[in-house]
Formats: C-alpha cells, sequence, structure tokens
C-alpha cells in the first residue's frame, strides 16, 4: 500500500456497519451507467495505463504506483458514484502488497482529488492527494465486507452532497466523512486504482452514478 500522510485533526464520524443492497440508490434511474464495452468520450481514449475491453475497464497502474480515470461530462455533488470492481485473478503471496483499489471524487485536478478504497488484506481507507501528497481521511480499517479472494468482484460506493460523503463496500456501510469538494459541482466522477511491487491489473465491469 502507498505510504499517505495522517491529517492532525481530520473530520471523520465512523458509521454504523449495516448491510443493505449494493448501490444505496439502485431504485433510481442513473444519470450515467458505464461498462465501457461502448465507453462515454469523458473517460478519454486507451493508453499503457488504461484500456477499454469487452470485461470493462482495465486499469494497470505500474510498480509501486497509481492510475485512474475521470469523467468530466458529469459531475458528483449530490449523487451515488458505485463501481464494480474485479480483482487480479493471480494475486501475489502477500495481497497487502498490491495496492488499493475504488472510486475518484471531490477532484480539482490531477493533483487534487479524494479516493474511498479498499486492499485484499481486507482494509478500507479513504485519503486525499493535495498538490500531489497523501493525506489520510480515514486510516485504512479493517472490514469482512471486503472479498479478498483472487478474481473476487466489489462494489465501492460513495454518496456525497456538499462536504459530506458516506462509504460503502458491497452494501455496507463503513463510515461518514467530512472533507472539501470543489466549489462547483463536487468535481467529476472517477476510478482509481494502484500497484505494488508487482504490476496488477483491475477491472472496473461497472461504473454508475445516480
Amino acid at each position: 500500500m502507498l505510504v499517505r500522510i495522517l491529517v492532525a485533526g481530520a473530520a471523520l464520524l465512523l458509521g454504523l456497519h449495516s448491510s443493505a443492497l449494493a448501490c444505496q440508490t439502485r431504485n433510481a434511474r442513473p444519470v450515467l451507467d458505464e461498462t465501457f464495452k461502448t465507453p462515454d468520450p469523458g473517460w478519454g481514449p486507451p493508453d499503457d495505463a488504461a484500456n477499454f475491453t469487452a470485461s470493462g475497464l482495465v486499469l494497470k497502474p505500474p510498480v509501486n504506483g497509481s492510475a485512474w480515470r475521470w469523467n468530466p461530462n458529469y459531475s458528483v455533488d449530490g449523487r451515488d458514484l458505485c463501481a464494480t470492481i474485479a480483482s487480479p485473478a493471480t494475486l501475489p503471496a502477500q495481497a497487502g502488497d498490491i495496492g488499493d483499489v475504488g472510486v475518484w471524487f471531490w477532484s480539482r485536478n490531477a493533483q487534487n482529488f479524494y479516493t474511498a478504497t479498499l486492499a485484499l488484506n481486507g482494509t478500507v481507507s479513504v485519503d486525499r492527494l493535495v498538490n500531489g501528497v497523501w493525506q489520510v481521511v480515514m486510516a485504512p480499517t479493517p472490514s469482512s465486507a471486503v472479498k479478498t479472494g483472487p478474481g473476487a468482484e466489489n462494489e465501492v460506493e460513495v454518496i456525497l452532497k456538499g462536504m459530506a460523503g458516506a462509504f460503502y463496500v458491497n452494501g455496507t456501510k463503513i463510515a461518514d466523512f467530512r472533507g472539501e469538494a470543489p466549489p462547483s459541482g463536487g468535481g467529476a466522477p472517477g476510478v482509481y486504482a494502484e500497484s505494488g511491487s508487482s504490476p496488477v491489473a483491475w477491472t472496473f465491469t461497472r461504473v454508475q452514478l445516480f
């Protein structure tokens, strides 16, 4: 897992752990329902770190690095961002060395954004990148909601309104948190992934914005 800097006095209120149906706003019609078979142009063209396949968007972060894609055709304020992610089919001996994967939000640019992620050692976290420096909003916390096996599918979700957010994994509420959203529209929705000491590929099979 990438090393991140703890923010003194970060505002965080852990939510109660309760199971629910995945994608909390599933009964509404999504404004974006992306399987990447015919990707929305806002995701940009494919490159070495991101490729559109029949299975979904595959992110291949470099060793000890990260990769992401965001879609500026949409904004997240007052929205529910929900991403389904397939883990690598083959895992290294130490699952904690893979890195985190999840959603990107409250973005101002590629050096200033938030992530809500899980790791295959069974932890979940919320982090913020500020001018290229990582800060911790919610430190890695063990959660039984994370599916850790090779090829497992996990659903990572944030519900955002103003400066407040709620974080879910596989329909289980992890935490409520607060942060600094961009002043207009809350920024674009996105996806985020990391590699550890060995490169891995994460497949985002579906991204929904309600």
